[in-house]
């Protein structure tokens, strides 16, 4: 019977992943358009991008708490989600509001999607460590996230598609769009109904906490030296991240299908990837991933600043997505590979937690900067690029010099990553 059950658990949570690969298609990628339709500045883009992490990151250290006080993961991921789909519902009428009050609603209201959001992903995590053994995890979220890829590719398509329709009148295009996205949450929420959660008390929250908060010293282990490096790597990255949809709609000019690309096909690339990074990691071990990951993702802005034709920045998009799709596949294999199954939950959130101080504290510079930074060669983001290379190289030190692989994965040259990547098995 408890095998039928987490069968169709499984089930279930690729149906959930389906439907919020439709409202992450529709909502993600066009929160900055929407805010530069409500008259949103560079540095109203910076607040936007800044403050749903930067709360997401202190909300994350309560998710632990969170499912203590409800005595259950599912209890707590259902009231998250059902608090993101209201949350959509609630940004697609910002339009009702007077122009002077709708961005800043729109801006608190995205806090609200993110935190949600966010606030859902470790008790998902904890229950879905339940389901998969330790030998399959790299294939299973694989293909989850290479099937989620597509669909969210194909959802922002349609979403650009609907925009296009409404060029004239596009604030009501925007309300379409997030509507629809709160509805696929919807539909996401009830796939979570179905989902089996085990009554052993084994996987929940013990309320000790991550132990290494309090003594964050990066001697004492890879974990804290491995943090500290993606901190480094997320606040370079999103030094940047945020005004990239600024550059390619002010600066490029693009029309909405060609921002859809530019925005879409690096994590449709993420998403199809994983698989392949996933069996990587498997055999591999997740640090040797992520030190792939690390050494290439640099280079990503340093391709941003060499072209401005549309086909050469897809394809570099292209690849950044591959790059990334080892980033996050390390990261998930790492944290169920470093903590206990009564500690993913707080390992999860404390990843959230520095990941949104990262994110904010970037964006937030960012913004700042984006304004003041010298334009070359007619932008203030190819400066902005330039920095934010630099500054993910620094990552790579922290992680070289202190996080080692002790899961006695086999040995791997990058020859051998390669050739997994590429479907030859070695």
């Amino acid at each position: 019977m408890q095998r039928r059950r987490v069968k169709n658990s499984v089930t279930a949570s690729i149906k959930d992943g389906v439907a919020w690969a439709l409202m992450s298609g529709f909502a993600d990628p066009y929160g900055v358009p929407f805010a530069l339709a409500l008259g949103a500045a560079p540095m109203g883009i910076g607040l936007l991008r800044s403050l749903p992490p930067l709360a997401s990151s202190f909300c994350q250290l309560f998710s632990e708490k969170l499912v203590l006080v409800l005595g259950r993961c599912k209890r707590a991921l259902l009231l998250a989600v059902g608090l993101q789909a209201a949350s959509l519902f609630a940004a697609a009428a910002v339009i009702f509001l007077p122009l002077r009050l709708a961005l800043p609603f729109f801006i608190a209201l995205t806090v609200v999607y993110t935190v949600a959001g966010n606030m859902a992903a470790p008790p998902w995590a904890v229950m879905m460590g339940e389901y998969i053994p330790p030998s399959r995890r790299g294939n299973f979220f694989g293909f989850r996230s290479r099937l989620l890829g597509i669909v969210f590719f194909a959802a922002s398509f349609a979403a650009a598609r609907i925009l296009g329709l409404w060029e004239q009148g596009v604030l009501w295009g925007f309300f379409l769009v997030f509507a629809a996205a709160g509805l696929f949450r919807v539909v996401s929420f009830y796939y979570l109904t179905l989902m089996y959660e085990p009554r052993n008390s084994y996987h929940l929250p013990r309320g000790a906490g991550v132990d290494f908060i309090s003594s964050f010293d990066l001697r004492r282990g890879r974990i804290p030296a491995l943090f500290f490096s993606v901190f480094v790597l997320l606040f370079a990255t999103y030094l940047s991240a945020p005004f990239f949809g600024v550059y390619a709609l002010e600066d490029l000019r693009c029309s909405y299908p060609r921002y859809m690309v530019l925005m879409s096909v690096g994590p449709l690339l993420t998403y199809l990837f994983m698989r392949r990074w996933g069996a990587v990691a498997d055999r591999y071990g997740s640090v040797k991933v992520l030190k792939a990951a690390f050494v290439l993702i640099p280079a990503v802005p340093l391709l941003w600043t060499l072209s401005r034709n549309f086909y050469y920045l897809a394809a570099v998009e292209i690849c950044s997505g591959v790059i990334w799709g080892a980033f996050l596949i390390g990261m998930n294999n790492f944290i169920y590979e470093a903590a206990p199954a009564h500690s993913r939950t707080g390992y999860n959130a404390f990843y959230g937690f520095i990941s949104g101080i990262a994110q904010s504290g970037g964006a937030l510079l960012g913004g700042w900067l984006y304004g003041r930074l010298p334009a070359a060669p007619g932008s203030a983001f190819i400066p902005l690029l330039l920095l934010s290379a630099v500054i993910r190289a620094l990552a790579l030190i922290p992680l070289f010099a202190l996080v080692k692989d002790t899961r006695g994965a086999a040995g791997g040259t990058p020859a051998d990553l390669l050739a997994g990547i590429a479907g030859f098995g070695r």
